[in-house]
């Protein structure tokens, strides 16, 4: 299938933004306790929201420079199971490329 992950990416205000896989929990209860949604914001700078359901990242919704879709993408893909990292997986001083690419 050659649209295995939903993808955009534009620009709005000046602003990168790209949006992958299910951004906004879309199909998921978010009352399920198996759903997690992360949020890392730096005013002015970045937003980074990361939906992980059971472990595994559905979505997320990145603004700005992050410079984490490709890597983020990968882990939607691939369905590796988070859960060891925690909020983890938002820290900008963990780089996830060395984990995951």
């Amino acid at each position: 299938d050659p649209f295995e992950l939903f993808a955009l990416a534009t620009s709005f205000l000046g602003y990168k933004v790209v949006l992958l896989g299910r951004f906004n929990a879309q199909g998921l209860r978010i009352d399920d306790e198996g759903v997690k949604v992360l949020i890392r914001t730096t005013p002015g700078k970045e937003y980074v929201k990361v939906v992980l359901r059971h472990g595994r990242m559905q979505g997320a919704v990145l603004i700005g420079e992050t410079d984490l879709e490709e890597t983020f993408e990968n882990l939607i893909l691939n369905g590796l199971d988070l859960s060891a990292f925690g909020e983890q997986i938002l820290d900008p001083d963990v780089d996830l490329e060395d984990f995951f690419d």
